[in-house]
C-alpha cells in the first residue's frame, strides 16, 4: 500500500511542475517518504488533464492499484483530478494548507484596504477602544506604502509586499526539536547595500496555497487593526532590507543586545511567514524602539526619517503584536509538526487540530483582546476542519 502527496505549482515564467511523493513502510516497518515522479506539466491545468497525466504516471510506475490515499491542496483542479483517479482511494486535504487558510482568513492577513467602505471605515474607527494614534488613517495610503525612499540614485527600486524574504526551511523543517521560536528563525541577515527587486525574480514560485486566501475585509475592529499593524510591520521589514544605513544599525544593535532573531517580510502563501514577521518584530522591540528614537541621528534623508516616523509602533501596537504572537504560536508549531517529512504526519493531524480547538476555547480573565482573536480563529477552525465531515472522519481514522 502506498500513500501519495501531490504538489502542483508554477514559476514566474509560467512553467508548471507536478511532484508526486510516495509514502510507505518497508517489510521491516521503516517509514519511507520518497519523490516517485517530478516532471513539467505543459497541458492546460484542468482537472481532467491532470487526472489523465497522473494516471499514466502511476500506471508506468506500476503503483496505481497500490494507492490507498492521496493528500493534496484544496485547489479546484486538484479536487477534480483526484476524484477521477478512483473511488477506492481516500482523498485527504493537506492539513498544513487548511491551517494556513484558518489563520490567514480568520485574521485577515491579506485583506486589501480599498475593499473597505468609507462609511464603515469611519464608524469602525470611532468604535475603536484604542487611541486615535493606534489606528493609522486608512486614507493616508502613501504614508504606509512599504516602499523605501532610495538612498542614492542607483539604489531606489521598490519592493513588492507580496513577495517573500522568508527562509522556508525554518517553516517546514522537522529536524530541529527546539521549543524556541527565536532559535527557529535564526539565519543570516540578507540585507546588503544593493536593493533587490524580488517582484522581478523569475525563480520565485507560485503554488496553490494563495488560492482561497480572502482579500475582502469584514470590517470589524480587530481585523482593521491587524491590517494596519501588519502594514507597519511589513514596512519595517522592507526598510531593514532596503536601507544599508538602517540595516547596519540593526546589525550593530543585534550584536550588542545579543538578539539572534531576524525580521523578514512575509508572503501570502505561508501563514507561518507572517507569524515569523510578528515574532521577529516583538523579539526586536528594544532594538526597534532605539531605532525610532535615534532615527534623526542616522545618516538618512528627511523623507526617510519621515517614513520611519509613520511606522513607529506605540504602546497599543506593541500590546496587540504580543497578543497576536501569543495566539499564533500554537498554530506555528502545529504547522511545523504537520509539515514533517521523516514521520507520517497524518496521524498527528487530528490531535493537533483538537489541541488548537482547546486552546481557542480556553479563556483567561483580563484577556479580552486575546479572547477576540481566539474567537476569530475558532470560527475558521470549525469551517475548514470540523464542518467537513468526510475529511474529519479521515483524520480520526488515521489518528
Amino acid at each position: 500500500s502506498v500513500g501519495l502527496t501531490f504538489d502542483f505549482w508554477s514559476d514566474r515564467q509560467a512553467n508548471s511542475f507536478l511532484c508526486v511523493t510516495g509514502h510507505w513502510f518497508d517489510f521491516e516497518f521503516h517509514y519511507i517518504s520518497k519523490i516517485v515522479d517530478f516532471s513539467q506539466f505543459e497541458e492546460r491545468h484542468t482537472g481532467i488533464n491532470i487526472a489523465n497525466y497522473l494516471k499514466a504516471k502511476l500506471i508506468s510506475l506500476n503503483i496505481l492499484d497500490k494507492v490507498r490515499s492521496i493528500t493534496y491542496d484544496g485547489a479546484e483542479n486538484m479536487i477534480v483530478a483526484c476524484h477521477h483517479l478512483g473511488d477506492n482511494i481516500s482523498r485527504i486535504w493537506c492539513c498544513a494548507h487548511r491551517l494556513h487558510l484558518v489563520v490567514t482568513n480568520a485574521l485577515g492577513f491579506w485583506f486589501k484596504e480599498q475593499n473597505i467602505d468609507n462609511e464603515t471605515r469611519s464608524s469602525s474607527m470611532a468604535r475603536s477602544t484604542t487611541t486615535a494614534s493606534t489606528v493609522v488613517s486608512m486614507h493616508d495610503e502613501d504614508s504606509l506604502n512599504i516602499s523605501w525612499p532610495g538612498e542614492n540614485d542607483e539604489d531606489s527600486s521598490s519592493s513588492d509586499e507580496n513577495t517573500a524574504d522568508v527562509n522556508m526551511a525554518d517553516v517546514t523543517s522537522d529536524d530541529d526539536d527546539s521549543d524556541s521560536v527565536s532559535e527557529a528563525v535564526e539565519g543570516d541577515n540578507s540585507t546588503n547595500d544593493q536593493d533587490v527587486d524580488e517582484s522581478s525574480d523569475q525563480n520565485l514560485i507560485i503554488d496553490n496555497w494563495s488560492n482561497d486566501v480572502e482579500t475582502k475585509i469584514n470590517p470589524i475592529e480587530e481585523l482593521i487593526l491587524i491590517m494596519n499593524l501588519l502594514k507597519k510591520c511589513r514596512t519595517i521589514a522592507t526598510v531593514i532590507k532596503k536601507s544599508s544605513v538602517v540595516a547596519a544599525f540593526v546589525r550593530k544593535e543585534q550584536l550588542i543586545l545579543k538578539i539572534k532573531t531576524m525580521i523578514h517580510i512575509d508572503c501570502k502563501t505561508r501563514c507561518n511567514s507572517t507569524f515569523l514577521l510578528i515574532d521577529g518584530i516583538v523579539e526586536c522591540k528594544q532594538l526597534l524602539m532605539k531605532l525610532f528614537n535615534e532615527k534623526r541621528s542616522l545618516n538618512l534623508r528627511l523623507e526617510q526619517v519621515n517614513k520611519l516616523t509613520t511606522i513607529e509602533l506605540n504602546n497599543e501596537d506593541w500590546d496587540f503584536l504580543s497578543s497576536l504572537q501569543f495566539v499564533l504560536k500554537p498554530f506555528y508549531f502545529a504547522t511545523v509538526m504537520m509539515s514533517g517529512k521523516n514521520y507520517p504526519s497524518i496521524g498527528l493531524a487530528f490531535h493537533a487540530v483538537h489541541k488548537l480547538k482547546h486552546f481557542c476555547t480556553k479563556d483567561r480573565p483580563f484577556e479580552e483582546q486575546i479572547k477576540q482573536l481566539k474567537k476569530l480563529l475558532l470560527a475558521k477552525l470549525y469551517h475548514y476542519f470540523y464542518d467537513d465531515v468526510e475529511q474529519n472522519e479521515h483524520l480520526q481514522v488515521s489518528s
